[in-house]
């Protein structure tokens, strides 16, 4: 006011209160701003906190996708065809990943181990899955021995038939490029991959790995443990046998913690067990004595005990 000497006090006293009145106005107009709600549902929130009522929350229905059943190849079936017959996204994922581990599937009870599948789902779809030829299982005609004229085979045996199916006996070598027909079995003990691939749900890989597992475990001593070395449908369980021999041990007193982890019947906390008992207590002399460490299971020293000594 004093840059203004031509103005009298009068003056002077009006110019202050318009600037007053403007200030003011603008810092009202910024106070309801902040305060006035920006959408339909701000206001009704300002009004119910107001009133001092709670906001009931609302949902809307959304439209289920309908699920639909038609016939479909699960090694081939795209993840749209997958959705629509009712599988979860994550389904549809585990699908993939088999395909990509495990090859295809080979038949219709392949499907039922799908992580998540329900009794509901496989009853619906179990008549729709079609496995086309190509990724079906072998199943060959019998194996023929010729006959000479006089009614024996080649190997010499008298046969009243012109031809015969061989079956091999139970321990016996087993050659051939076709799979086994029901009968016959194969010694897993001393197969190779070669006659292991032979077994109907068998192939390369599987084959592989029961092989590296037997070596791992010293030898097996029932059928099912070939199943703890790869995953494999039970059927091919009735096509193996063990012919009863002596398995490699494992000397629980003189091995490192690293070694005796190697067994598969052994683990990291396990193996730590028997190295501290060792040392606070000395050797262990017998299968109870293990059975008392906190890290076995009754299930595990029954598994254990054909392949340790003391």
């Amino acid at each position: 006011m004093k840059r203004l000497p031509s103005l009298t006090p009068a003056q002077r006293r009006a110019l202050l209160v318009l600037e007053w009145t403007l200030l003011l106005g603008i810092v009202g107009v910024a106070v309801w701003q902040s305060k006035t709600p920006k959408t339909a549902k701000d206001e009704i929130t300002r009004k119910r906190e107001w009133r001092g009522t709670p906001l009931q929350q609302y949902t809307y229905a959304v439209e289920e996708t309908p699920v639909e059943t038609f016939p479909f190849d699960p090694n081939t079936a795209d993840s749209s065809s997958l959705l629509r017959l009712g599988l979860s996204p994550w389904q549809v994922r585990s699908i993939y990943r088999y395909r990509a581990k495990h090859g295809r599937y080979h038949k219709p009870e392949d499907f039922m181990r799908l992580p998540g599948m329900t009794n509901e789902q496989w009853e619906r779809l179990k008549d729709y899955i079609r496995i086309a030829p190509e990724f079906r299982y072998l199943d060959p005609a019998p194996r023929k021995v010729q006959t000479s004229s006089k009614g024996k085979n080649l190997l010499g045996e008298q046969d009243s038939t012109t031809t015969q199916e061989s079956l091999p006996i139970e321990g016996e070598v087993w050659r051939g490029s076709v799979k086994l027909s029901p009968g016959q079995t194969i010694d897993i003990n001393t197969a190779d991959t070669t006659q292991l691939k032979m077994i109907p749900g068998i192939a390369s890989k599987r084959a592989a790995h029961i092989v590296a597992y037997r070596r791992a475990l010293g030898g097996f001593v029932s059928v099912e443990q070939a199943m703890e070395a790869t995953e494999m449908p039970d059927s091919v369980l009735k096509y193996m046998n063990v012919v009863p021999q002596p398995v490699r041990k494992i000397n629980v007193n003189k091995l490192s913690v690293q070694r005796l982890m190697s067994h598969p019947y052994l683990n990291f906390y396990q193996a730590k067990a028997i190295n501290e008992y060792r040392r606070n207590k000395g050797d262990l002399h017998s299968i109870e004595e293990l059975s008392r460490l906190e890290a076995f299971r009754p299930t595990d020293i029954d598994r254990l005990q054909p392949y340790i000594e003391f």
